[in-house]
């Protein structure tokens, strides 16, 4: 078994996806589990790895963006320890199920649409907002992870530039290689929506990757004749090409109709019942492979802890 030395306690570990150095860890002998995402230091990410763990600070205070539990480094590997999302992304749901029931994407959007304004608010833009980073937590809330792409000091009279993000979820004025704001974010949101609610992006998403550029630059966008009509409206106003008219930038989008049975104040309180509870094999981690011996250096103690887990550890004399 493999472990981390942390303060006067081991984080035993196994892999969550071998495409990313994140592990899962957990305290021996207690049903407490985090992830580790492992970063190894290079002489042009520092400034990556500290606007990283300063917007992962900024997120503790959203309930629907991962939280941050602690920080930890070596000479050469930073470690960020996260809660442990245990239910599995939106991709997972899409791909077992095709496409989700109306009332659950309204659910799923809805807190989507809270984490995506609080980091708005604290100046932030995601850039890479795809179902694969819409996690569910062990009660079935979405949690919106990875912000290894984003971008802090965005106000709304700011700018930044980049072709950054993931190419179906790329907003046109991304594709274009022009300077753009938080609008990006809710383009992406659009094709998630679409993806719940119809099973596929409303544009060209095939190997040709010409055609889909040419898709979500010029053309609208399509849909199945029996998709929703709501959320069909909703999901055009969100992939409007002007980013100055998607809505989310402009208008109110709480106020739209297909979100007219939503409780946000309940909502934003987590007192809203999920339409969803993650299966039983998949919060125990059925799935999960323990991986090869490896042996991991980093250094004793922390440079930061949340003063949450600070006050848990110390109830439980770790």
């Amino acid at each position: 078994m493999n472990t981390i030395a942390g303060g006067n306690y081991l984080l035993s570990w196994k892999v969550l996806e071998t495409e990313l150095t994140v592990v899962l860890a957990s305290v021996p002998g207690r049903n407490i589990q985090m992830a580790v995402k492992i970063i190894t230091k290079k002489r042009d990410n520092e400034e990556t790895i500290m606007r990283e763990r300063r917007m992962l600070l900024a997120a503790r205070d959203c309930p629907f963006l991962c939280h941050l539990y602690a920080a930890q480094q070596s000479l050469d590997t930073v470690y960020f320890i996260t809660e442990y999302l245990p239910g599995g992304s939106l991709e997972d749901l899409i791909r077992m199920c095709g496409c989700l029931d109306i009332g659950n994407v309204r659910f799923y959007t809805a807190e989507m649409v809270c984490g995506l304004q609080f980091l708005h608010g604290q100046n932030i833009v995601h850039r890479d907002i795809k179902a694969e980073n819409i996690m569910l937590d062990a009660d079935g809330h979405i949690r919106i992870i990875d912000l290894g792409f984003a971008q802090d000091g965005v106000t709304a009279s700011d700018t930044i530039s980049g072709v950054t993000g993931t190419f179906a979820y790329m907003a046109p004025e991304v594709h274009r290689g022009k300077r753009y704001g938080a609008a990006v974010d809710w383009w992406s949101l659009g094709i998630v929506v679409s993806r719940m609610a119809a099973g596929r992006s409303p544009f060209y998403n095939g190997p040709v990757k010409q055609m889909a550029f040419k898709a979500m630059t010029t053309e609208k966008p399509k849909f199945p004749s029996w998709l929703d009509a709501d959320v069909k409206h909703l999901i055009k106003k969100l992939l409007r090409k002007d980013p100055q008219t998607r809505l989310g930038v402009c208008g109110n989008i709480r106020a739209h109709p297909f979100f007219n049975n939503i409780g946000w104040e309940e909502l934003e309180e987590r007192r809203a019942r999920p339409p969803f509870t993650p299966f039983r094999p998949v919060l125990e981690n059925h799935h999960l492979q323990w991986p090869e011996q490896t042996v991991l250096h980093p250094e004793a103690g922390f440079t930061y802890m949340s003063p949450s887990w600070a006050r848990w550890m110390k109830r439980s004399g770790l």
